[in-house]
């Protein structure tokens, strides 16, 4: 077995987002820290006059492979409204008006149509301005593999196809995991790895499970509903995302699984299927990704039991975080031109193998309040 080596010495065996147990002489993942490699505007490129034979290998085709299965990785992607198009012309912010209820008043008076032409309508002027919501286009991700000649022509399977699915995912499951953290910090009170902050809609719980559990109770159901229309808002408008514990308690619920509760029989009975479509007329997602902080970590982590802090007087992370209620306009996500999912690539000749970089640039947002509220968190009695 041959074993290559980047320039200060270091086999090619260490990924950016993780590490990569292959042979060297078949396919390797390679460092992107600035020691290894210069990154010149425009392409990636070594600074070594041996690796100055740089050319394409097909980056449009990975572009829109690793773009495909990027999307198809997203759960919180997916239910983000895609604000791209308003930095397609350059720009890292953007502005949402954030609007204060207007109110209606009675035309006529004592219906009396005199009212009108006896006096003008008044028009009072207001000291306050509307606010705004600010989505910063700030993130900046990156996964890379290099493929040595070898590995290219001697495997038996298509190792491009293989690779641009590992590639997308990454990438998606990082994107995933900052709306994921946005979301937590719109809903937790006292976030230990945020300063110790409330979020800005910590007020909007459901009591949706019961105590010290994900298990979902008929009245967690009913309290759903009552938020929904509570919030000025149709059940059309929201998407329940569950943890695992908490989609899984679904097929303990009786009136939700059994044909007596639901009216549907044969294959297409949850029991059967192991599908949950709706609940309560609101759309199921399932994630195993949900962002939450371990007591005294500080830190944010994914976790397929998630907690978080329901009361501003908790600070240690004790309460059961089931899951979200959230509306159709609550989450945003914008892309910088070009960089939803970039490929680039050059060949590197000392080790005969070449190299691709996958990168995108993005930011989101939570538009959602105490006022306005667009985000619940699903907790437990």
């Amino acid at each position: 077995m041959n074993n290559f080596y980047n320039e200060n010495g270091n086999p090619f065996i260490q990924s950016n987002v993780g590490m990569v147990g292959f042979g060297v002489s078949n396919v390797v993942a390679f460092d992107l820290s600035a020691t290894n490699n210069v990154t010149l505007a425009g392409g990636l490129q070594d600074d070594d006059a041996a690796t100055a034979t740089l050319q394409e290998f097909i980056p449009e085709v990975w572009g829109a492979s690793i773009m495909d299965y990027m999307e198809k990785s997203l759960v919180f992607g997916k239910l983000s409204n895609d604000l791209s198009a308003l930095v397609a012309g350059g720009g890292d912010l953007i502005h949402l008006p954030r609007h204060s209820e207007l109110t209606a008043s009675d035309t006529y008076g004592s219906s009396v149509v005199e009212t009108l032409i006896d006096g003008n309508l008044a028009f009072a002027k207001t000291g306050d301005a509307e606010d705004d919501y600010t989505l910063s286009v700030n993130q900046g991700i990156h996964t890379a593999i290099g493929i040595t000649d070898v590995a290219k022509v001697q495997a038996g399977y298509d190792v491009m196809n293989m690779y641009t699915k590992k590639m997308g995912y990454a990438l998606g499951k990082k994107i995933d995991f900052f709306l994921a953290k946005l979301l937590y910090q719109a809903v937790t009170f006292n976030d230990e790895a945020n300063g110790g902050v409330d979020g800005a809609s910590s007020a909007n719980l459901v009591t949706f499970t019961g105590a010290g559990s994900y298990d979902i109770s008929v009245a967690g159901v009913s309290n759903m509903i009552k938020a929904i229309y509570e919030a000025d808002a149709s059940i059309e408008d929201y998407t329940l995302v569950l943890a695992p514990a908490t989609y899984a308690s679904l097929f303990k619920l009786g009136d939700f699984a059994r044909y007596d509760g639901t009216g549907i029989a044969g294959d297409s009975n949850p029991l059967i299927s192991g599908f949950a479509g709706k609940l309560g007329g609101v759309p199921v997602v399932i994630s195993n990704n949900i962002v939450n902080v371990v007591a005294s970590s500080g830190a944010y982590t994914q976790s397929s039991s998630p907690v978080f802090n329901s009361a501003d007087a908790r600070s240690s992370e004790v309460d059961h975080l089931a899951g979200y209620l959230i509306h159709k306009d609550a989450m945003h996500v914008a892309f910088a031109q070009g960089m939803k999912a970039r490929v680039q690539s050059d060949y590197h000749l000392p080790s005969l193998s070449t190299r691709f970089v996958a990168d995108s640039v993005f930011g989101g947002l939570i538009t959602s309040s105490a006022t306005v509220p667009k985000v619940f968190a699903l907790t437990d009695a």
